[in-house]
């Protein structure tokens, strides 16, 4: 189950995982909470939309309480509009899985993906059900923040992405005497084969040769640093952006003040990124935080190397080995030294068949199948 199906690497991550289980296999029902066609499940994969907030809202009760918890309880408590409805969330949706199980039959797991997801359904507990979490809450501290976090995670079956997510997650719920009933680590899977044949699709490239970056253009991902970095490194290459957001405006304007509009290209949010990764030099990662990184694996799926900052989070887990030399100091001329590095003295992807393998879909699947369930 996922919140909603748009560009993302939550997204990419759960299509993935449906799919390889399919191909395993296995009946999958894929919930979607909030729309969203951007992705789609290879054929078979069954796709089921349910907006819990509108189906409750539109009974006479449901109406009123969502009315009195915005107006009065989510006001009095900042951040708690997630508990109030996650609290009729859980219970719908239980109804919800039943009957799907009346027509297709028990479902062996059941996982939840994603944020937005645990808080839509927080109030429901079931043995089979298991919470992935892609990052660690935000620092805030204080009785509220325990208060919420509680709701999120005490009792629950909990899976991070990485070690560094639940390193971060667990020294944050300890502070609040939070425990889990289990947890486990489980990194994002990728379908590798389906990777490389996207990236052999045809698109339109630049003329010159390339380094890249794909990502959400926000502030956490940083590309302000990724330009201004580029440029200090005085590479010849051009720098081609893929991804769309709400910095996209700025950038464009900070590389047309920086000189450099003819040399750094704004290619928007793309289905396929990886046409983009294959033929690029260079990928390059500039996040304020990272909790995976799964841009990282697929890069290097395509065969590029990349360039990370080291940011808190999941980084030091994708890269490694000979790879890891290329994680930079966490400075703008920090990440020009290393994409300098890399373009004179690039990692050999094809040396290291582990530093992919360990991504691959059918092997994260089993680990998946092998949790517990009572």
């Amino acid at each position: 189950m996922i919140r909603k199906l748009k560009i993302g690497g939550i997204e990419r991550a759960t299509i993935d995982m449906a799919n390889a289980l399919q191909r395993l296999g296995h009946e999958v029902h894929l919930t979607v909470l909030k729309g969203g066609d951007a992705l789609a499940p290879d054929e078979g994969v069954l796709v089921h939309h349910v907006d819990i907030d509108k189906t409750f809202r539109k009974t006479g009760i449901g109406f009123i309480y969502d009315l009195v918890t915005r107006l009065f309880l989510a006001p009095l408590l900042p951040g708690s509009g997630f508990v109030w409805r996650g609290w009729y969330g859980g219970r719908l949706f239980k109804h919800f899985v039943e009957r799907l199980e009346s027509k297709h039959g028990d479902f062996d797991r059941i996982i939840v993906r994603g944020q937005g997801a645990f808080e839509t359904v927080w109030s429901w507990h079931d043995a089979r059900l298991w919470q992935v979490t892609e990052s660690w809450p935000g620092h805030r501290s204080g009785w509220r923040s325990g208060f919420l976090l509680k709701r999120l995670y005490a009792g629950k079956q909990v899976v991070c992405v990485s070690p560094a997510v639940r390193e971060q997650l667990e020294r944050q719920l300890g502070h609040y005497d939070i425990r889990p009933k289990r947890w486990a680590t489980i990194m994002n899977p990728c379908d590798i084969d389906a990777i490389r044949r996207q990236a052999d699709e045809s698109v339109e490239l630049p003329a010159r040769p390339f380094i890249v970056h794909v990502s959400r253009l926000s502030d956490v991902k940083r590309q302000e640093w990724l330009i201004r970095a580029y440029l200090k490194a005085d590479i010849e290459e051009d720098l081609v952006i893929v991804g769309d957001g709400p910095r996209r405006q700025s950038l464009e304007q900070l590389a047309d003040e920086l000189g450099a509009r003819e040399r750094i290209h704004f290619v928007g949010s793309r289905p396929n990124p990886y046409p983009w990764m294959k033929h690029a030099r260079l990928f390059v990662l500039s996040s304020r935080s990272e909790a995976f990184g799964i841009v990282l694996a697929e890069s290097m799926i395509c065969g590029t190397p990349c360039v990370a900052v080291d940011c808190p989070g999941g980084v030091r887990n994708v890269l490694i080995h000979d790879q890891a030399r290329l994680i930079a100091e966490n400075s703008i001329e920090g990440l020009a030294v290393k994409i300098r590095e890399g373009m004179k003295n690039p990692p050999s992807i094809e040396a290291d068949p582990e530093l992919i393998e360990r991504f691959r879909d059918t092997r994260i699947m089993q680990q998946f199948l092998d949790l517990p369930t009572t």
